[in-house]
């Protein structure tokens, strides 16, 4: 299995899972807010921060960073992600879910359709230096990172979540 094979199977197991953390919440959790404390003192950002936004976040910008890289000459700085008017519109969990499984089938396609060139590249972002592979994987860890921003605020509004990692593939070697 090529390191591509590896990111491609993590990265589509993460995202199935995260449909699953969604479909166990309401419309009134979807809007939920964090818990506000001194020790997590989230200022004017807590009323941003919800389980809404981050799923719209995650679904914007994967589709627009691996839409992005092969268009990337060498070198090149890969843009910041943008808010998605379309993924904005929706505002019920199964219409968002419906959107954000169509668009991780097509950023699937347009992972596959990567070349070793597209790989191998080198692009910045956010100051830093990556090659386009190195970019998947903190793809993969940038969606990581939020699921767990999901996973906290769905318990603070008492709402079980999904066990981590108890992925839907059983049968194949995954990564």
């Amino acid at each position: 299995m090529t390191e591509h094979e590896r990111f491609l199977s993590l990265f589509r197991q993460e995202v199935l899972h995260t449909f699953d953390y969604l479909r166990a919440i309401d419309e009134s959790q979807w809007q939920g807010v964090p818990a506000d404390s001194s020790v997590l003192f989230l200022g004017e950002r807590v009323q941003k921060i919800t389980i809404a936004s981050l799923a719209r976040h995650l679904a914007s910008a994967e589709s627009q960073w691996i839409r992005a890289l092969p268009g990337l000459p060498e070198g090149a700085p890969l843009p910041m992600p943008q808010p998605d008017p379309a993924l904005a519109a929706v505002k019920t969990v199964p219409s968002f879910l419906a959107l954000y499984e169509e668009r991780h089938r097509q950023n699937m396609e347009h992972l596959r359709a990567l070349t070793p060139r597209d790989l191998e590249k080198a692009l910045v972002f956010a100051g830093r230096h990556y090659t386009g592979m190195g970019f998947l994987w903190s793809i993969l860890g940038h969606h990581a990172y939020h699921l767990g921003q999901i996973d906290l605020l769905m318990r603070q509004q008492e709402v079980p979540a999904p066990e981590y990692m108890d992925w839907e593939e059983t049968e194949q070697v995954l990564g």
